[in-house]
């Protein structure tokens, strides 16, 4: 477009548009921008005529953003973020930052994660909040749709994570594999090996996300199976199943040690051929130019990197 052409776009039609794609409804977009609904409607009605698209498709629940309007995304958020710092102040000061943060992650990630960084937030940032869900309630989808911060997910070496390119993830730390048992469990009493473990029937902490473990699908191409009857959402439930039967739970090594003293239960070798569990930290690339977000995935990240 020639720079002439751009005088004959209204700001507001941008603004709108990106505020259309993080509510993806019309009556929530007008009460976030303060305008009326018909307001709404002319504009979408002269941004579609601009880029030749309708944008948005009418669903049950909101609109349904078209492939376009997707792709104009990421370019639109960087656009507006980068107006509104023009009219920012150019020192951003996180003592007064009154904003809130909204993360989702396995619970695991509440203890060897979140633990590790509030007292930094309290210290630097006292006045931020930070809102939690379990990640099998509210993950990747919702932090597409703008209704999440920040992911921090536990998957295998290898496995691949349904990310869409305007997605960012990093690496947090690892950990590997060993087994929990019961300190009353018979097979304690046996030889611990590959074939005992085999022999064993088995929990699953599962992650519809993430589908067949890594670990999983290296025994199946072995010609070996695990047997597992029981599959939890969570590793607190695993644990708990753990401790009242002669089930084995496979878990990380830094979950195991949490455990060990509180719970009754014997930690083990994992006895196959593994590879290790990598905690990630995903965001959207829509939060990048925005400071606050910036320095709590700066702390995030950092926990673990010396």
């Amino acid at each position: 477009m020639e720079i002439s052409q751009l005088t004959r776009i209204n700001i507001n039609l941008l603004v709108t548009l990106q505020v259309l794609l993080q509510e993806r409804n019309a009556s929530s977009a007008a009460i976030r921008l303060n305008l009326s609904q018909s307001t709404i409607s002319k504009n979408l009605s002269q941004l579609r005529h601009i880029f030749g698209d309708p944008l948005f498709h009418r669903i049950s629940h909101g609109l349904m953003p078209t492939p376009l309007a997707q792709e104009l995304e990421p370019k639109l958020n960087l656009a507006v973020n980068a107006i509104n710092e023009i009219f920012s102040p150019s020192e951003f000061d996180l003592k007064e930052y009154k904003g809130s943060f909204n993360l989702s992650m396995q619970e695991s990630a509440f203890e060897f994660v979140l633990s590790k960084v509030m007292q930094r937030v309290l210290d630097e940032a006292p006045n931020m909040r930070i809102n939690t869900w379990v990640k099998d309630n509210i993950s990747i989808e919702q932090l597409n749709q703008g209704r999440l911060d920040f992911v921090i997910i536990p998957h295998d070496v290898g496995q691949q994570i349904n990310l869409n390119n305007q997605l960012n993830i990093d690496e947090l730390y690892r950990d590997e594999l060993v087994c929990l048992v019961r300190d009353k469990n018979p097979i304690l009493q046996k030889k611990w090996d590959q074939q005992a473990y085999l022999n064993s029937k088995h929990i699953h902490v599962k992650d519809n996300e993430l589908g067949l473990p890594i670990f999983d699908q290296s025994l199946s191409k072995l010609g070996f199976q695990r047997n597992v009857i029981v599959q939890v959402p969570d590793f607190n439930a695993a644990t708990s199943l753990c401790c009242h039967s002669d089930l084995v739970f496979t878990t990380t090594k830094n979950w195991a040690n949490s455990v060990l003293k509180s719970k009754g239960v014997v930690k083990l070798n994992l006895p196959c051929p593994s590879e290790p569990v990598v905690y990630s930290l995903i965001w959207h690339q829509r939060s990048e130019s925005n400071h606050a977000h910036s320095w709590l995935r700066a702390q995030l990240l950092s926990l673990f990197k010396t």
